[in-house]
């Protein structure tokens, strides 16, 4: 089971210069699993091992599955989901957001029509509802 999301649209960026701390904050959520169960404690949809092992944030993102493209000067400048379900993205993202430009967004679409951003402010991420209104 789980809830099914997809990407709609995103501007994410995170400076080179800060890919060794935002690296520091994932591997620092280990212990913090969401999931107890008979094969362990995990993040839904997450190897725990495999974020704790990566020597890259782009390793370790992928592990959450995100994946980034990076510009001419080694920025991340975009971001993409390559999962299906929710996970604990929001924790996730949480935990990189003082490492986040500020200004920065992913919007998503949930298997139900529901849209929603994570957005960057201030070395916080929020999340934040669409409304649609027609007129």
């Amino acid at each position: 089971m789980g809830y099914c999301m997809q990407l709609r649209d995103s501007d994410f960026r995170i400076k080179k210069s800060n890919f060794a701390p935002a690296l520091a904050a994932i591997k620092d959520l280990a212990g913090k699993e969401t999931i107890r169960d008979s094969s362990g404690a995990h993040f839904s949809w997450v190897d725990t091992n495999r974020f704790l092992s990566a020597e890259t944030l782009e390793d370790a993102l992928e592990a959450w599955r995100w994946e980034v493209s990076l510009s001419k000067s080694g920025d991340i400048e975009y971001i993409y989901f390559i999962g299906e379900k929710l996970g604990d993205d929001e924790m996730l993202f949480k935990s990189i957001a003082p490492f986040v430009e500020e200004g920065s967004y992913i919007e998503m679409q949930g298997e139900d029509g529901a849209m929603w951003r994570w957005v960057f402010s201030d070395g916080e991420m929020q999340e934040k509802y669409a409304r649609i209104s027609w007129e």
